[in-house]
């Protein structure tokens, strides 16, 4: 069932439901209605019965409601009255001998004082109660009994009206299914050939984006999933373009150094520049090819927790300044701790090298770096007066551009490493003393302790 179309389930559903609907009324129904015309027989044998009876105070009750009395008077005219002895004398009344014979063979095996009965005489059914009753001694059986001249016929004609309502009210709920099925799944065709025209990078594709339902929320997130799809294809392939050059360079560039050496001709002055250049040059190369390799080991390799360790942020962020100090004349100041956090001593450095590997790049004379943090969660922020980002610049996308028009994955691989240490990394201007501007990048790392601890128990 799962396998069909959406259409074909619904019409089946609604086809069970009908089914359904119709086996309870046939059934159901039809025995409910004749056993209730059947008690209907009986209390008017049972109403008949007061005016037999011995008690005047019974006829003096009904007398004071006088349509009750009128009521049961008439449905009394139409009930028949037989009085047969034991040995099975006809002493009232008067019936079809075989109805008088059947009468008095279940009057003679009445155990009870009063029993109900049903038989059944040339295709008529035949209700009727039989009282037995001793007077003077002597044993007497009153049989009160009325034909049912229209029980069949009302079950008959009633059921066929239901019948025609039925396949008129099934014939209805086929049309709405089918408008239902066409409304459900127009939609869904349409979605499913624009997921189709995505897939192949179409991106001009139209979508049934004015419902306020479950399909319209679906096709708005479809779309919004076109939209990000395209942006990212654009800029991969801009991406891929300048990334392009940025490789061509390097490599044209120790080509030609290369060529120039291997014909006596030194571009930089001596043999010992020319190859400074190549190296300079391999290095770049070597750096742009190690973050593409980079990215692809963040994205495509799970998250292994067994290689996690403590590592002392403090530290790290020191030996990191060491180790930047002399590529630039800069200032440098860092306040505060932010101690120990677990994760992958490797991934954190490389995270935090790659923000201060821009903060030098674009600081002007300062970088500061504020170290904090709470029983949870341990903060580095990284500040540079350097000049104040585009409130519009994607910096921490995979294929964003920076500042100076080139393309890198540094800041990426920097969002990335703290995602898959459950962390946040935020960049944002900030106003400083003398309202001077600052670029701040700003860390938060889990401590993950409480976590490691209620795994060794």
């Amino acid at each position: 069932m799962k396998n069909r179309s959406l259409g074909f389930q619904i019409w089946a559903m609604f086809l069970l439901v009908i089914a359904t609907l119709s086996i309870v009324i046939l059934v159901v129904m039809r025995s409910s209605i004749g056993n209730f015309i059947d008690e209907q027989v009986y209390a008017t044998l049972e109403n008949s019965e007061v005016f037999f009876s011995e008690d005047a105070s019974v006829i003096e009750m009904l007398q004071d409601n006088p349509i009750e009395f009128d009521r049961r008077k008439q449905e009394s005219r139409s009930v028949n009255v037989l009085l047969l002895s034991k040995n099975g004398k006809l002493y009232y009344g008067g019936a079809p001998q075989q109805l008088v014979n059947q009468m008095y063979r279940d009057a003679i095996d009445q155990e009870k004082e009063m029993q109900k009965y049903t038989t059944r005489l040339d295709k008529e059914d035949v209700y009727y109660s039989i009282l037995k009753m001793e007077i003077k001694g002597e044993t007497y059986y009153r049989v009160s009994y009325v034909w049912d001249a229209y029980r069949q016929e009302l079950i008959t004609q009633l059921f066929s009206k239901i019948g025609w309502v039925v396949a008129i009210v099934s014939i209805l709920t086929l049309f709405i299914a089918f408008w239902l099925a066409r409304r459900l799944t127009h939609p869904l065709i349409e979605i499913e050939r624009a997921v189709g025209k995505i897939a192949a990078q179409k991106w001009d594709t139209p979508l049934p984006l004015d419902r306020g339902d479950e399909i319209g929320r679906l096709a708005r997130s479809v779309d919004a999933m076109r939209m990000d799809l395209e942006k990212q294809d654009k800029a991969q392939k801009s991406l891929l373009q300048n990334i392009s050059h940025d490789l061509k360079t390097p490599i044209m560039v120790i080509r030609s150094y290369a060529q120039s050496i291997s014909d006596g001709i030194y571009p930089d002055g001596d043999l010992t520049g020319s190859v400074s250049v190549i190296e300079e040059e391999a290095e770049r190369l070597e750096k742009k090819v190690a973050a593409l390799l980079y990215v692809t080991k963040l994205d495509y390799f799970e998250l292994d927790r067994s290689t996690w360790d403590h590592v002392d942020l403090d530290r790290m962020v020191h030996l990191l300044q060491k180790r930047f100090v002399g590529t630039k004349a800069l200032t440098w100041k860092i306040t505060g701790e932010a101690g120990i956090v677990l994760g992958e001593g490797e991934q954190l450095r490389v995270a935090l090298e790659n923000v201060l590997d821009n903060a030098i790049r674009y600081a002007e004379s300062t970088i500061e770096i504020r170290l904090s943090g709470t029983g949870q969660t341990a903060t580095v922020e990284i500040l540079n007066d350097g000049p104040p980002l585009e409130a519009s610049s994607p910096l921490f996308h995979q294929f964003s551009r920076g500042k100076e028009g080139k393309f890198g994955l540094g800041l990426y691989i920097v969002k990335r490493i703290v995602e898959r240490h459950e962390g946040e990394v935020t960049i944002e201007n900030l106003i400083a003393g003398n309202e001077q501007n600052k670029v701040c990048v700003k860390f938060n790392f889990p401590r993950h302790f409480q976590e490691e601890s209620s795994g060794k128990k």
